[in-house]
């Protein structure tokens, strides 16, 4: 007796970073499905990209950039795996890929404007400080969660915990802080809004511990995190067929199949797996889906956050910072700062005031490349509204804000030219001519960053994009007069009998699925979890196809 095979079923993965391309890995080792993964880019990999000619030689035969700029690879999105261990799916991705990496654990700080910097031992204890209260305040999170008002933010909290928790009398005693320390740990703790890319005042503090981080080291990466791009398409089969440049304008769903409507063409298919990143989703989802998705998943778009994490590469001919330090902190200034003569100085416009303002209210830093290569090459970051602002400048204001908020610290930055000891640079002749910035918040295809969980968002938001979505009809007779106000139905038309489409959630027969770091209820925000529900959501592709 001979079994029958099963039918082939069409799928169409949108977006091709890592989810998607994790996905149409797992879907392709089956035979009987076809996948057609559609790009708006010109590229793979997504919110991973990695520059690895960016530097023309010609730049440092001209003194333009430091000798060794041009051979090295830079990555403007994701550069850092979160868990270096065996039990994170990018540990074996990154041995196949020889990826490299390092683990950063040293720093320098400034606390206030000027040319001294914070003595180590002092920087190790108010961060040990800082650690310990988010500890704390992740312990409290998951203690008395039923207790937490969804609307209460963990500054809220921080600020509670400061005023009544901590005493300054008692060296000997529980929660003693002093009065000078617990000034500094409201600026220091911005460094969980960077990380997040959220206010302070946006994060829950209902669900402080929501994400569940892997064993290891937090590591960068030096070598290109395009690598596990490589690693993943490099498992792609025959059967699947990807299409660059292909932006996807609207997506229409039925009981029976789904039509997908490009710049380039119409494609249809069985099933289709959305890996849109969620600030698309949130500034396009009302137009894109026909019939627009179900509440659940609307109210889920709308509640949780999408920020914007920013890079800067500033090419110096020289180092002037501490040379084996891999990160420079600058603690939130005074509202007086900044300095109006620096202003001046560096011939700010009102924008890049502004911008400048805002930065230096944040917990301004920096990453230095001295330690991994011995360049001179210092990477500035902003999250939030900073990174907003520094994204409309030009790179060469964004350049200049940087160097402004430097010299407040780096007076050598300002000195005459030819004034320096031993003949080394100073003022002008130290200010880099080139830099180059990440602009993922004005990126039409990106939108942001990652996701966060604000005020009154919750895991569950995440979780309603495990459930696919489907389509069900109901309708009468054409010419019947009945009128339906529900502007989630979309109207067909067969025959004689008119149809009204509306959208459900169906985990058994739904046609869209999705994935992405967003649709990950415990490990968003990043690579790994983008992967993961890639792989998951694949699964159940195949899973619905099995019977």
């Amino acid at each position: 007796m001979t079994i029958p095979s099963p039918s082939t079923q069409r799928v169409i993965i949108i977006g091709g970073g890592i989810s998607g391309l994790a996905a149409a890995r797992e879907l392709s080792k089956d035979p009987n499905t076809h996948v057609t993964l559609l790009e708006a880019r010109n590229r793979l990999g997504g919110r991973i990209v990695t520059h690895r000619n960016l530097i023309d030689p010609s730049l440092e035969q001209s003194g333009d950039v430091p000798p060794g700029a041009s051979s090295l690879v830079y990555d403007f999105g994701a550069s850092w795996i979160h868990g270096v261990d065996p039990a994170n799916p990018l540990f074996e991705i990154a041995q196949t890929g020889q990826m490299e990496y390092v683990h950063t654990d040293s720093d320098i700080m400034f606390k206030q404007p000027g040319p001294v910097a914070m003595p180590g031992e002092e920087s190790d204890r108010l961060w040990q400080v800082t650690w310990d209260i988010l500890d704390k305040a992740q312990e409290f999170s998951a203690e008395h969660r039923d207790e937490i008002p969804e609307e209460r933010s963990f500054k809220e909290w921080l600020t509670d915990y400061l005023e009544n928790q901590v005493q300054n009398t008692d060296p000997e005693g529980a929660n003693y802080l002093e009065e000078d320390v617990k000034k500094l740990v409201p600026g220091l703790a911005m460094y969980w809004a960077d990380e997040n890319a959220i206010p302070l005042e946006r994060v829950s503090m209902k669900w402080m511990d929501a994400e569940d981080i892997f064993p290891g080291d937090h590591s960068i990466v030096t070598n290109g995190f395009d690598r596990v791009i490589k690693v993943v398409s490099a498992g792609l089969k025959g059967n699947i067929r990807v299409l660059l440049e292909h932006v996807v304008e609207k997506i229409e769903y039925d009981e029976t199949e789904v039509r997908v409507l490009t710049s380039q063409g119409i494609f249809t298919a069985d099933k289709v797996l959305c890996t849109l990143p969620l600030g698309v989703l949130k500034s396009s989802h009302a137009t894109l889906f026909h019939p627009q998705l179900p509440a659940l998943k609307q109210q889920a778009i709308s509640r949780l956050g999408f920020g914007t994490m920013y890079k800067i590469l500033l090419f110096f001919p020289t180092c002037f910072w501490p040379l084996h330090k891999h990160f420079i902190n600058f603690l939130p200034s005074p509202l007086t700062i900044p300095s109006p003569g620096l202003v001046q100085h560096f011939g700010l416009n009102d924008r890049q005031v502004e911008a400048l303002t805002v930065y230096m209210q944040d917990l301004a830093n920096y990453s230095s490349l001295m330690p991994q290569y011995n360049i001179p090459i210092l990477v500035g970051y902003a999250t939030n509204r900073a990174a907003e602002l520094m994204e409309r400048l030009s790179d060469e204001e964004a350049r200049t804000v940087y160097l402004c908020q430097m010299a407040h610290y780096f007076p050598i930055l300002l000195q005459e030219e030819g004034t320096g000891k031993e003949g080394e640079l100073v003022g002008k002749a130290l200010w880099p001519t080139v830099s180059f910035m990440s602009r993922w918040n004005q990126d039409p295809f990106a939108r942001g960053s990652y996701t966060s969980i604000p005020t009154s968002a919750s895991p569950m938001d995440l979780e309603v994009f495990g459930t696919p979505v489907g389509a069900r009809a109901y309708g009468t007779l054409c010419g019947d007069d009945e009128e339906d106000n529900n502007n989630d139905k979309e109207e067909k038309v067969v025959g004689e009998a008119k149809f009204k489409l509306t959208s459900v959630e169906d985990a058994e027969n739904g046609r869209i699925f999705f994935a992405g770091e967003h649709t990950s209820p415990s490990r968003f925000a990043s690579v790994h979890g983008a992967l993961m529900t890639g792989q998951r959501e694949a699964a159940k592709i195949l899973g619905q196809h099995s019977f």
